[in-house]
């Protein structure tokens, strides 16, 4: 059985009595392709911030490769690259350039390799 790139069970954050996610179930196979949608406060940005490990759950669990993001945030960032929205590139550079610097906008691309 292969591990799969992402999981997560039961994610949640919780700030000041609000949940900017809850009891998020996510499991993403190798070589499938997932984008994020939907309005602000849905917890886009905090479940990308879970699975770099910049914050810490309040329950549950996130795994990439099977490395747990809080707890082996070092074999986690390995397979990682992260480029917030508003990063600022050359308009001149092509989509495959972007890609090879793993550099994209407009929005925030996490992208996950082995």
């Amino acid at each position: 059985m292969r591990v799969p790139v992402i999981r997560s069970v039961g994610l949640s954050k919780l700030y000041r009595g609000f949940f900017a996610l809850k009891d998020l179930g996510l499991e993403v196979a190798q070589g499938e392709v997932v984008g994020f949608l939907g309005p602000n406060g849905a917890g886009k940005t905090t479940t990308i911030r879970l699975l770099l490990g910049s914050i810490h759950p309040s329950a549950g669990t996130a795994e990439i490769f099977g490395f747990d993001c809080h707890r082996k945030p070092v074999e986690v960032h390995r397979h990682l690259a992260y480029v917030p929205s508003g990063a600022n590139l050359s308009p001149t550079l092509t989509g495959g350039e972007g890609h090879s610097t793993r550099c994209l906008q407009p929005s925030k691309t996490l992208f996950v390799t082995r």
